[in-house]
């Protein structure tokens, strides 16, 4: 589903998308305690993103359904900055492919694991290393 687009039945959906939403109580309580923005089903795919920035680092949480068979969830967290055409980051995947009641029951503390280390990441900018270089928006006439 990399590009977007859902295809399938509502019905189809809301089973994939139970794993996601079971943990949205526990994403909404920390997005209040800590004043961050949550986004949800970017490309039309479950997920559930929190962003924000501290300087000109973007820090990312982030919790998707990487099988839509075994309904298994990734939580990763990234922290990223943009210098000039070049784009720098740091990343972890903290629970890969993991079963979505083990996340439920770990989630506060992933969510507050997740936190911290971008914290010390923005904190250290110069630390992030290089991820891509990105292409120039196009020229204005």
């Amino acid at each position: 589903m990399a590009n977007g687009g859902w295809y399938g039945t509502e019905e189809e959906w809301n089973h994939i998308e139970a794993p996601i939403a079971a943990i949205d109580a526990d994403l909404e309580e920390f997005s209040r305690k800590h004043g961050i923005a949550i986004t949800k089903n970017l490309k039309d795919w479950p997920e559930r993103s929190l962003s924000w920035n501290v300087g000109d680092v973007r820090c990312l949480i982030q919790v998707y359904l990487k099988s839509e068979k075994m309904l298994t969830l990734n939580f990763w967290i990234c922290a990223s900055q943009d210098r000039g055409s070049d784009r720098y980051w740091k990343r972890e995947m903290l629970k890969d492919g993991a079963a979505a009641a083990d996340v439920q029951v770990e989630m506060s503390e992933l969510l507050e694991t997740g936190k911290q280390k971008l914290d010390a990441w923005s904190a250290h900018p110069e630390e992030l290393e290089f991820a891509t270089r990105m292409q120039p928006p196009p020229l204005r006439k």
